[in-house]
């Protein structure tokens, strides 16, 4: 009798089209994941990585956000008033790059891979605050960038100077030293040589100590990260020699 049973049994088959649309939906209409700021709850701030809208999410991306949303969906459930925001890093080389490859305006390019995402976003069900999104490369986000370089100037920090750089023949672009994987560039492959490139500088080094010193007030910060960010600091003390210098005979 158990036999028969089981053989008759059939597993539901499951119409991920019909239900994840359909709760998708029942989510937007009734704006269940819209920051509910309410004074009264414990908050909680979960931000993944933007991306870079040189063209559709992929599979990396995938991994990285429904990490991220497990987390504000967690918060969620513990009765956290979380705040959930994305946006996209759309100001810059990779943009450009795409946009130069496939023969069109950047902007164009840009908007329609943001749109694009967001869509991909969406039909993944990741829990967003879409009200919170903003772009890196609109004018009311990036005058803000300029407004602290312009201060910054004001108070002497920012300076330009010439140094020796990483040059990509390919990309066209300069390489941080961490992009250079064994003797090629990250992106390309191609070999970079050594440029000497006039460029914009900020004296992180007159907060060197002080940023060192609040790296002690990062609880639950890895050892390692903290280790990174002390080695991108780079505080050094030189010293100071006096040689006595032989009679030339």
């Amino acid at each position: 009798m158990c036999d028969d049973a089981k053989s008759t049994f059939e597993v539901p088959a499951y119409d991920a089209e019909a239900i994840e649309t359909k709760w998708q939906k029942t989510w937007a209409d009734t704006e269940l994941y819209k920051t509910d700021e309410d004074p009264a709850k414990p908050k909680k701030f979960v931000m993944e990585m933007f991306p870079y809208p040189s063209g559709d999410l992929h599979m990396g991306h995938a991994r990285n956000y429904t990490i991220g949303d497990a987390m504000a969906r967690q918060a969620r459930m513990r009765g956290f008033d979380v705040l959930h925001p994305m946006g996209f890093d759309a100001f810059g080389l990779p943009a450009e790059n795409a946009a130069i490859k496939h023969n069109t305006q950047a902007g164009k390019w840009t908007h329609q891979n943001i749109a694009q995402a967001v869509k991909t976003m969406k039909r993944m069900g990741f829990s967003y605050d879409y009200d919170r999104m903003f772009n890196t490369c609109d004018p009311e986000y990036y005058k803000w960038g300029q407004w602290m370089f312009l201060k910054m100037w004001e108070k002497g920090l920012a300076y330009r100077s010439t140094s020796p750089v990483n040059w990509c023949p390919s990309c066209n672009t300069v390489l941080a030293n961490e992009q250079v994987v064994d003797g090629k560039c990250w992106r390309c492959g191609s070999v970079p040589e050594k440029r000497e490139l006039s460029q914009w500088y900020l004296k992180i080094t007159d907060y060197a100590q002080e940023l060192l010193d609040d790296l002690d007030q990062l609880d639950g910060w890895p050892e390692n990260v903290k280790a990174q960010q002390r080695n991108w600091i780079g505080r050094s003390e030189g010293a100071e020699i006096d040689f006595a210098l032989a009679a030339e005979d």
